[in-house]
């Protein structure tokens, strides 16, 4: 079954977790894209629900090694109105799942080295950016020990 109304209620729970509030409250979050659903599989993320943009499948835009590891959950199909109704991204590429957050109530060791990734920066400012958080991050912690 296709869902073609934004007024359904999967997609207007799935809607509200555009917001800080709700996301919080539901312990759930979204993510989007073939990469990162293909990383949440891998890492055995607790994936509640992942929607898949029909006519994205249909004119093949989703590759069908991921449309048979996405078969192993609970598959959402919608339009492509609905579909955009739900996303924030520009492009989307037809694929978001909801994840249920985990509860990471740990101590945060103020003493232990700060290991940072960056992946294909794009914009020389967000780089500037993430180095100055960082340095804040060390500063905060040096003043904590």
């Amino acid at each position: 079954m296709i869902i073609t109304s934004k007024d359904n209620e999967t997609i207007k729970k799935i809607r509200k977790l555009k917001e800080k509030k709700q996301r919080d409250i539901s312990g759930k979050y979204i993510i989007e894209g073939v990469k990162l659903i293909k990383e949440a599989i891998e890492e055995k993320a607790d994936i509640n629900t992942i929607v898949v943009c029909d006519n994205c499948v249909k004119t093949g835009e989703i590759n069908q090694n991921i449309l048979y590891e996405i078969a192993k959950y609970n598959c959402v199909y919608v339009d492509e109105k609905v579909f955009s109704n739900i996303t924030d991204v520009q492009n989307p590429q037809g694929l978001l799942a909801v994840i249920d957050k985990k509860n990471t109530d740990k101590d945060i060791k103020f003493d232990e080295d700060i290991i940072v990734v960056l992946d294909d920066i794009q914009d020389p400012g967000n780089l500037g950016t993430i180095l100055r958080t960082i340095d804040s991050v060390r500063t905060y912690a040096s003043n904590c020990i």
